[in-house]
């Protein structure tokens, strides 16, 4: 039997990609890995909301509308969270500083048993999750 790793991209993950931050060939390699179904690539719904927002502001609606079209044409599945990963976001907001939207990624990304792509340094806090920090975020926007 031949099993697939899992690959979770956090919503840094995918901005990282779209505006070729430090780690965005590591996030290309495996969406190219992903166009091949040598592994699954994975994005929370609420990471939608994530990125538009940060597209938006950095730049503009159009551009927001425009990377998240992009999204959707990848070798990625975007998951809704079920009603107990709510709960459970909910519970482990509780013990680690997380925001609502981070919570929720964490939870899926461990429900399918992912490793999460990502570059913030609050999830290195959440115990079981699987991770594979990309290079953490720095303040300067990069140009586009």
């Amino acid at each position: 039997m031949n099993v697939k790793t899992v690959n979770w991209l956090d919503s840094s993950a995918v901005l990282a990609l779209f505006l070729a931050e430090p780690g965005f060939e590591t996030v290309r390699g495996i969406l190219a890995e992903a166009a091949k179904s040598k592994c699954e690539v994975r994005i929370a719904q609420i990471s939608l909301t994530e990125i538009a927002n940060s597209v938006c502001r950095d730049y503009d609606e159009t551009t927001a509308r425009e990377d998240i079209r992009l999204l959707r044409e990848l070798a990625v599945t975007i998951e809704a969270p079920t009603d107990d990963q709510c709960l459970e976001a909910g519970l482990l907001r509780r013990s680690v500083r997380l925001s609502t939207a981070d919570a929720i990624i964490a939870v899926q990304a461990m429900a399918a048993g992912a490793n999460l792509v990502h570059k913030d340094p609050e999830f290195e806090h959440v115990i079981g999750l699987g991770q594979h920090p990309l290079p953490y975020k720095t303040a300067n926007k990069p140009k586009r």
